[in-house]
């Protein structure tokens, strides 16, 4: 299993305009089938699929891999499939990009950063997001530091995952009480797996840490989590050669659809996903597992339309203006809407009509 870390081009933000109505709907070839003409989508999906395709999927945290095997998604799947689990979104880029994985799951800030720092390679052929969610990041202080809210970090040290979901949340979380990651805070950058044990041993003053470690923590002073900060966006990516290759072009837009079913499972079966991923998995008690997943909230797959291009710059922008982005990108051209009709004719099967896309305003830190 690949473990490196990689992230392009940049390009003026104000080319979106062009760019989503151009790049978006021709990028990767034409789109897909009208599916939603067919009674029998799922069907067509597999298939499209030529005998003896493999596929393999990098994942975070078996965020996918629990689900496809509870949820019953992976039934008749027309490929072996074969997950990787990696620690962190840039891992999982490197992977794809590498071709140690044909298609991965990353978060909302690995991917601009990486365009930021010359990575073209890669195109995202799904999106779903939580807009409103803390993003199960929290920022935590060490107890009895006499650090009590955000703005007492001035001059501390703060231990996070560079170029991660964190990394963003942390930046804008600074940003938004007077303080810059660098400069006011002092930032330690850590492997994501190294976080929580560096707070642990009161190597820093606070730390960035995911829901599953707040409570192995000892559940530590939370100054601010990531609600208002990050859109509980995630995007599935392939490396833009693959979809030119009809078989796992063919592989990937069946495997979407079932991502899409496995994800809205989540959402109905709250109570099967919490005992099979926060208690099972994580280790962590039903009561905690439903504070954790109570606070997140479900969220949706969403067509890869102007609004999501939009949203997906506006993170990009974020990222340039809090300090994690070092240069303006355009993210449309690494966006296309090829399996948009998989996403909307699977989310209709499910009953699952996508929220708004709309951010809340950012909460004030917690005490």
């Amino acid at each position: 299993m690949i473990k490196r870390s990689s992230p392009a081009l940049p390009l003026p933000r104000r080319a979106l305009a062009g760019l989503a109505g151009a790049a978006l709907l021709t990028l990767c070839g034409s789109a897909m089938p009208a599916l939603a003409q067919s009674g029998d989508a799922a069907s067509r999906l597999a298939a499209a699929v030529p005998a003896g395709t493999s596929l393999v999927v990098a994942e975070q945290n078996d965020q996918a891999s629990i689900a496809w095997k509870r949820s019953g998604a992976s039934e008749g799947a027309p490929y072996r499939i074969t997950f990787a689990n990696f620690n962190g979104g840039p891992a999982v880029l490197e992977a794809v990009i590498a071709g140690g994985a044909d298609i991965g799951y990353v978060g909302e800030a690995p991917l601009p950063i990486a365009l930021g720092s010359g990575v073209d390679s890669v195109v995202a052929v799904a999106l779903f997001a939580n807009p409103g969610s803390p993003g199960n990041y929290f920022l935590v202080a060490q107890p009895n530091s006499g650090i009590t809210k955000v703005e007492d970090l001035r001059g501390r040290t703060v231990a996070y995952p560079p170029g991660t979901g964190r990394h963003m949340a942390l930046s804008g979380i600074l940003h938004q009480h007077g303080l810059d990651l660098g400069t006011s805070v002092k930032g330690v950058q850590l492997a994501g797996t190294e976080v929580a044990p560096t707070f642990s041993s009161r190597g820093v003053d606070a730390a960035i840490v995911l829901g599953q470690q707040l409570f192995r923590l000892g559940k530590p002073p939370v100054l601010a989590d990531g609600r208002g900060h990050n859109w509980g966006l995630n995007a599935l990516v392939v490396r833009k050669s693959l979809l030119d290759d009809p078989g796992k072009s063919a592989a990937v837009a069946d495997y979407l659809r079932r991502a899409v079913a496995l994800y809205n499972w989540q959402g109905a079966k709250p109570d099967d996903w919490i005992k099979a991923s926060y208690v099972e998995k994580q280790g962590l008690s039903v009561e905690q597992g439903k504070f954790l997943y109570e606070s997140e909230g479900q969220g949706a797959f969403y067509p890869i339309d102007q609004r999501a291009v939009a949203v997906f710059q506006e993170i990009a922008d974020g990222l340039r203006v809090t300090g994690a982005l070092k240069r303006d990108v355009a993210v449309a051209p690494y966006l296309t809407d090829r399996f948009n009709e998989v996403v909307i004719a699977q989310n209709k099967a499910d009953g699952v009509t996508p929220r708004p896309l709309v951010q809340p305003t950012p909460a004030p830190a917690s005490q």
